[in-house]
């Protein structure tokens, strides 16, 4: 593991260093990467928003990672309680996996023209000037059909963990990003990935660093690829 930065506020070069791409990319689905924030005790989320978890350099990392997606992916539920909204920026689509086309929870984001709707085949007609996408039947998203639909982008996963858990369970995240927070926070929160069993092979730590604040912030590379790498 390589330990980056040093002591003081974080430098945006440490930012970069820690997003940059280094990992090989599929060519026949998309490359997922997993952005996630946790407390020291695994709890993803204070008065049911990951926000109140995070700090400025959690921040910055999120920023960087969106900065460098073709797309962000994120479950309705995630959507309607982070209170989303248009990305910052240009040309960047927010895909909201949802069961049904009831986009009540947060009519503003899907107002902004900024996200897609996806919904299984047989869900109801996406609401007038929504985008949509259709993939898999019987009321659930078919996560596979939607990731080969993206072959080739970049995609940043915001979560909620239900999402999450699934997308790990079918191995199609290549890289986690975890923030943990120094917060003890006990309760009911759900960890950050749950719901479906995933493949326990060790991921590759490929670096982290510590801010001036206590926060960790760790990179994860997905088990498979690590013979592709250089070591360093």
């Amino acid at each position: 593991m390589r330990i980056l930065g040093g002591h003081g506020p974080t430098p945006a070069e440490l930012i970069e260093e820690h997003v940059a791409f280094t990992n090989p990319r599929p060519s026949d689905r998309a490359f997922v990467r997993l952005n996630m924030v946790s407390s020291a005790d695994g709890g993803s989320a204070i008065g049911g928003v990951s926000g109140g978890l995070g700090n400025r350099d959690d921040h910055a990392v999120f920023a960087a990672l969106r900065a460098r997606a073709d797309a962000v992916l994120v479950g309705m539920a995630t959507a309607v309680s982070e209170h989303y909204g248009a990305p910052a920026a240009s040309g960047l689509q927010i895909l909201v996996i949802a069961h049904d086309a009831d986009i009540s929870g947060n009519p503003g984001l899907f107002a902004s023209g900024r996200a897609t709707l996806v919904l299984p085949e047989d869900a109801g007609p996406a609401p007038d000037d929504v985008p949509s996408m259709r993939a898999g039947v019987g009321g659930r998203v078919d996560l596979r059909k939607v990731d080969a639909m993206l072959a080739g982008q970049v995609v940043m996963m915001e979560g909620g963990p239900t999402l999450a858990g699934v997308m790990l369970s079918l191995g199609l995240v290549d890289e986690l990003f975890l923030t943990v927070a120094p917060r003890v926070i006990g309760g009911s929160s759900a960890r950050v990935a749950h719901g479906h069993d995933a493949d326990p092979t060790p991921w590759l730590l490929e670096h982290g660093f510590v801010d001036e604040q206590g926060y960790l912030f760790l990179r994860y590379a997905r088990p498979g690829e690590w013979d592709k790498r250089p070591t360093t």
